[in-house]
Formats: C-alpha cells, structure tokens, sequence
C-alpha cells in the first residue's frame, strides 16, 4: 500500500507541475525550472510503477538460480524452425545485454539452418527470476521467406525455462555409464554429419541421459 500511496502522491504532484507550466508560459526562467522537475517527477512515477509491478510478481524461491532455456519448433513447418531460430538468438542477445552468460548446450539445424531445437545454459543475477514467465507456446504470423504467393502464416514454438538444480555431490563410477557416439546433426562446419562428433552419455541404474553435439570432436565434448 506504501507503494501506491506514493505513487499517487507522485502522480498528483506531475499533475500540479504541468497546470503551473500552462499557467507561465511566458516565464522562461520559471519554465526551465518547473521542467527540470517534471523530468525529475516523471522518473520517480516510473521507478515506482516498476516496483509496483514487480511487487505484483509471484515470488519463487528459485528466482535468484540460472536457467536451462529449451526452444523447439512446432507447427509451422521450416516456417517454425527459422522462428525458433530467431527467438533463440532473441534470448541470447537479452542475455548478452542483461550481463549475463550465455552459453549454447545443443542446437539442431533443419534444411533451411533453422532451429528445430536448441537449448543454453543462461547465469548470472536473477535469470531465473526474469525469465520463468516466458515459459508457454509463442506465435507468429508473417509471409515466410519459404512462401512463394506472399501469404501470412502462422507458426510456433515452445519455449521452457528450468532453473538450474544447486549443485550436488554425486559419485559415478564408471560401470554405471554407458557412453554413445553418433553423428551430429547440427552445424560444425563440413566435418559434422562425416565424423562421429556428437556424445551420449546414460547413467544406466537411472536411464538418465545427457547428450551433446555442438563440438567437432569427440575429445572436444568430453
């Protein structure tokens, strides 16, 4: 409530600031002087209004942790997966502003070096916090370049935020895993689909699996 009584004691003094700037329009001096604190009002109306909405906000306990992101292309066609690429990179370019790291876990390409799925590990303050409501399906309606009659499609792609689990200390013993290699099916240069680049890694009492792909050698990954 502090919140918004401030708030509206801000938005009233903005008020008063712009009836004394109509009622001197020929007083410059007074002018520069109700202007300047215009600005300065007009500032604090905003700090306070983004405090509110995040006031608003659920909180979560994982807020303040890192975060796996996923993308993946859904119905759309090639259409969908040039628009998982772009929102992919959408991301990453968010993080690169934010400060953050951003680091790329695994990217399949389709025909047209689209994305039909990616992933990347984000850290930094508060990326979980920031990005959880992204979550959910995305769409887009535009003319694809793979469109010949210059008609709109619709397409889409999930989008899932996880925070990532505090660290553990968990002993593996080597009987325990199962390591595959296999070709990448995503970019890596002329070497990729002609060389067993990619990994995959099974912890074999729990069937979990962890797989990558975006390094040209296999020592590279491991």
């Amino acid at each position: 409530m502090d919140l918004i009584t401030h708030l509206r004691t801000k938005q009233k003094e903005i008020d008063g600031l712009k009836s004394m700037m109509a009622e001197c329009p020929e007083d410059k001096d007074m002018l520069d002087m109700v202007t300047e604190e215009l600005r300065q009002a007009i500032d604090e109306e905003k700090r306070l209004q983004s405090l509110l909405l995040r006031s608003l906000l659920p909180k979560d306990d994982a807020d303040e942790r890192d975060s796996i992101l996923e993308v993946r292309a859904g119905t759309g066609g090639e259409e969908a997966s040039l628009f998982a690429m772009d929102i992919f990179k959408m991301y990453e370019r968010y993080s690169y502003k934010k400060g953050w790291k951003f680091e790329v876990v695994e990217i399949t390409e389709s025909d047209l070096r689209g994305y039909k799925e990616a992933s990347a590990a984000i850290s930094g303050s508060g990326v979980y916090g920031k990005l959880k409501f992204e979550k959910g399906i995305h769409r887009v309606q535009r003319v694809p370049v793979t469109e010949k009659s210059g008609r709109v499609h619709t397409s889409a792609v999930s989008v899932a935020i996880l925070p990532q689990a505090d660290e553990v200390d968990v002993q593996l013993r080597n009987e325990e895993l199962r390591i595959d290699t296999y070709r990448s099916g995503g970019s890596g240069g002329q070497h990729a689909n002609t060389t067993n680049s990619a990994v995959r890694i099974t912890h074999i009492p729990t069937g979990m699996t962890v797989a990558i792909q975006d390094e040209r050698s296999q020592h590279m990954v491991l």
